[in-house]
């Protein structure tokens, strides 16, 4: 199965890639502002995003309304979580630092 992964360029995490994972076998890596199509075994169940030590919360395929997803920094777009939430998504909100969307 085939799906198309996008990044958008975010300051935050600007200069580290991203990795994708299929039911914990990493399947591609993602850069930073770029829109690639990531091959996935055909009985994929979930896929989650991770950073360091940081990622997404898993993401099961049959929940996904499209083949189209965006993979981005939860928090980037909003000044306020930016200025007070930070500590807070690399420490206990961990497994919420990114943010897997499906788009159309």
């Amino acid at each position: 199965m085939d799906i198309e992964v996008f990044r958008p360029k975010q300051y935050q995490d600007m200069a580290r890639d991203y990795k994708l994972f299929a039911d914990g076998q990493e399947v591609a890596v993602i850069k930073r502002g770029v829109t690639q199509v990531v091959s996935l075994p055909d009985d994929t169940k979930a896929i989650q995003a991770k950073i360091d030590w940081c990622s997404s919360e898993p993401v099961k395929l049959s929940e996904l309304k499209s083949k189209k997803i965006t993979i981005k920094n939860t928090f980037a777009g909003n000044i306020v979580k930016v200025l007070f939430l930070t500590f807070y998504y690399i420490s206990l909100g961990k497994n919420k630092y990114l943010t897997i969307e499906s788009r159309v």
